[in-house]
């Protein structure tokens, strides 16, 4: 984006600069809230940093990344206590009450 953007992105007659940490800090918290399946994961991105400024491209992307891990691969827990051959809960059927 600062490739093509290299003076920043106009909006409404203001400049609003191109910053990479915003973008490597939803790119964090979408990793680790896709790998564990939670959205607690932008939660501590904003207390570690101390920076709210982000939180719509932040809470997008965790909820994105979310979505798409939950659909092809268990979360690093679920996978923990398969590949250790623990007992757990099986998966809960939806019913259809009529």
């Amino acid at each position: 984006v600062a490739f093509l953007f290299p003076q920043g992105i106009p909006s409404d007659g203001v400049v609003n600069t191109i910053t990479p940490g915003g973008y490597a800090l939803a790119g964090a918290a979408a990793f680790s809230g896709s790998v564990t399946h939670t959205l607690s994961t932008a939660l501590l991105a904003f207390e570690v940093t101390g920076q709210i400024a982000h939180i719509l491209p932040v809470i997008l992307a965790v909820l994105v990344a979310n979505a798409i891990a939950q659909k092809f691969q268990p979360s690093f827990y679920d996978g923990t206590i398969i590949v250790k051959k623990l007992p757990y809960l099986p998966r809960i059927r939806s019913r259809h009450i009529g």
